[in-house]
């Protein structure tokens, strides 16, 4: 079992239990130290709650007294936290999972490339929706030519939580209201959306359209529309919002092929639809005849019984085991389900073109790059 330590992640975030729950759900992962927050008050009392021994008042005193105690740290702090940390972080040679996105612009992550070396780092980001199995069953039906030549991706992720906060939590928090060139709502939304499109897909987009609106009390971009294409000639199109009033998570996938469409909506993550070029239509679950991956842990509990978020992080903390074994192992460890630093690179790149393409009104070209 690895022994993991958290930077960030309080009880009163919201990232920080489901990763803690997630990690230690299939007894691959144990967090034993942290650093939650920093606010002393609430640090301890996420120590005490979660049952953590060792808890220290900030990240370079965990690095020091941790360094040679655990097997790796997950970030889980603001995004406009992360760069620094993981530059401490590499330098001491720890391990790292990081909360998605990476960083919040191409001079950070510029920054980390220079420091960060494959051959003795670890490093891979946090994408928990490609961890849901429907998700994994439609990568393969799509590899496998299933749906035949893919014509187009459609993602959106709208959200009302701008203009209808949730009462679960103190939201919006005081860093998701900063844009910086890249607007906050691309780093939160869009790099999932950049992330599940290659997923699928494997295949980067070549250039990009973008138009940005805001329509809440913030001063900040809360929706934005982004047109892509691909050098195959498949066309894609990304939705992102924070006014969408009706929307808690509309996380909704749809991808359209020659012999056949599918249809994904996160909210209902057991079901995967599908209509065919003969007019059948057909939606299949974790019960139906189909070849996702023999794993136990896409099976936790019977078909009929929906496996949901933390599961699908489950799986990704699950890969994530399996990395860091090849990785002591002195394999190469980033693999189909698991990425890091030039998978996030080149989603920074679709980013950062995306806000050149909302100034320019026009199709801006997306730099070549490294996509895995």
């Amino acid at each position: 079992m690895y022994k993991l330590a958290f930077i960030g992640g309080s009880i009163d975030s919201i990232a920080g239990y489901p990763h803690f729950i997630a990690s230690q759900m299939d007894k691959k992962f144990e967090v034993l130290s942290g650093t939650f927050s920093t606010d002393a008050a609430i640090n301890k009392a996420t120590a005490k709650q979660w049952k953590i021994e060792r808890c220290y008042d900030d990240y370079q005193s965990l690095i020091a007294h941790e360094k040679d105690r655990i097997d790796a740290v997950v970030i889980l702090t603001p995004t406009p936290l992360h760069s620094q940390m993981i530059i401490d972080l590499l330098q001491a040679n720890i391990p790292i999972i990081c909360e998605k996105p990476l960083v919040g612009s191409l001079e950070e992550v510029a920054k980390i490339k220079k420091i960060y070396d494959p051959s003795k780092h670890f490093l891979v980001v946090t994408n928990n929706y490609s961890g849901y199995p429907m998700l994994r069953e439609l990568r393969r039906k799509i590899a496998s030519n299933e749906l035949g030549e893919i014509l187009s991706i459609r993602l959106k992720m709208p959200q009302e939580s701008f203009l209808r906060p949730p009462k679960s939590v103190k939201y919006p928090q005081k860093w998701r209201l900063q844009d910086a060139f890249i607007p906050m709502i691309n780093l939160d939304l869009g790099s999932h959306l950049h992330h599940l499109a290659y997923f699928l897909l494997h295949e980067e987009p070549t250039s990009v359209m973008a138009h940005y609106s805001s329509f809440s009390k913030y001063d900040v971009i809360d929706d934005v529309n982004m047109l892509l294409h691909y050098k195959s000639g498949i066309s894609g199109n990304l939705w992102l919002s924070k006014t969408a009033l009706g929307n808690r998570n509309g996380l909704h996938i749809e991808v359209y092929g020659t012999k056949a469409s599918a249809s994904w909506h996160q909210e209902t993550p057991e079901l995967l639809e599908f209509s065919y070029n003969t007019g059948e239509k057909t939606i299949i679950d974790r019960g139906s005849d189909i070849e996702i991956p023999p794993n136990t842990f896409y099976n936790r509990m019977t078909p009929g019984h929906p496996a949901g978020f933390i599961e699908s992080f489950a799986n990704i903390y699950n890969d994530i085991a399996t990395a860091l074994d090849k990785f002591h192992k002195k394999q190469p460890y980033l693999s189909e389900y698991i990425y890091g630093i030039d998978h996030a690179h080149f989603g920074l790149k679709l980013l950062h073109s995306a806000s050149v393409a909302n100034q320019q009104s026009t199709f801006v070209t997306i730099a070549n790059g490294d996509t895995h």
